[in-house]
């Protein structure tokens, strides 16, 4: 079910525009991510589409129908917290099981709906399921939310922050959880983050705010490779000046690094290990080019750097944008 936001404005006590005429179509069956800064937005726009925040133009619509004017309680839309919000006192299947219960289920019923929606998002050991929130882990705090919004049969998730308080591993996990969950129940998911790496991980569908504007919109690939502006280009990922006349920019893992051969002569400044890979900073006469190697270079090596050049990215003609 399609979710589409019009002309979206909210301005903040003081003058402050926290959306500035948001327009974006966010497709039924797809995993879509709202990207930007803190600042940027994003959250403010995602309690308008839940009905917790009520817009002062435009219009959000869920299928071709307005649901401005409907509030959160009967919008077809469930949030899932950065916390995970769960009620304290209520054990893991009474927590899921609360918006069934609303509804009029009880007994084997409810259990049995609750019990899906755990199994659903990877919770299959009976015994977590009598756990209170504080006994659980974030991960697993994060999964019952999940499955208490699944719970409520709704058309639309929103996610808000949901990996940010996660380690590395258990944001890895839980990812993989948001993209299966998504697909086997082919939902409309709408997640907001701030972080580049997780967008692209996840989205089939991105939107990128920045200052309350929407500054990029399409397929996250299309958009990482090609982006329409220099801003959008910073916000998805690194970015490396390239020596020139004109301001044009590249991605670090589009460089090579090589002791000879064809390219930018440079001078290895700082290495970094990335996990599998090197970041180096290699000084190439007034700039400094950020590559990503799979090999090692000696900091004070000499070095070639080369490139495709259709891999350049050039946004030279973008007023105010001279900086490199």
């Amino acid at each position: 079910m399609t979710l589409e936001l019009d002309g979206v404005r909210r301005t903040f006590a003081g003058g402050v525009a926290a959306l500035r005429g948001i327009s974006a179509r966010l497709p039924g069956d797809a995993y879509s991510c709202i990207m930007g800064a803190s600042g940027s937005g994003k959250t403010t726009l995602l309690r308008i589409i839940a009905g917790l925040e009520r817009a002062d133009a435009g219009r959000v619509l869920l299928a071709g129908t307005p649901i401005d004017a409907r509030p959160p309680e009967q919008r077809p839309i469930h949030t899932v917290a950065q916390d995970g919000a769960l009620f304290p006192h209520l054990d893991a299947l009474a927590n899921v099981g609360f918006a069934p219960r609303l509804r009029g289920l009880r007994g084997r019923e409810l259990e049995a709906r609750a019990t899906a929606s755990l199994e659903a998002v990877g919770l299959v050991d009976p015994a977590l399921y009598r756990r209170r929130p504080h006994a659980l882990s974030g991960g697993e705090r994060q999964r019952v939310a999940l499955a208490r919004a699944l719970a409520g049969d709704p058309e639309v998730i929103l996610l808000d922050e949901p990996l940010a308080a996660l380690d590395r591993p258990l944001r890895a996990a839980l990812r993989r959880t948001l993209r299966d969950t998504r697909r086997a129940r082919r939902l409309c998911f709408v997640h907001v983050t701030h972080d580049p790496e997780e967008a692209l991980a996840l989205a089939d569908h991105l939107l990128v705010l920045a200052d309350g504007a929407a500054i990029a919109e399409g397929p996250p690939a299309q958009l990482y490779a090609r982006p329409p502006n220099l801003a959008a280009a910073r916000l998805l990922g690194d970015l490396s000046p390239i020596p020139g006349s004109k301001p044009r920019w590249i991605r670090p893992e589009r460089l090579r690094v090589a002791v000879d051969g064809s390219g930018v002569d440079g001078e290895v400044v700082d290495a970094s290990l990335l996990g599998g890979r090197w970041e180096l900073l290699v000084r190439a006469g007034p700039v400094t080019l950020t590559a990503q190697s799979a090999a090692a270079a000696p900091i004070g090596a000499r070095v070639r750097v080369s490139w495709d050049p259709g891999d350049e990215l050039d946004f030279s003609g973008e007023l105010g944008e001279a900086d490199g």
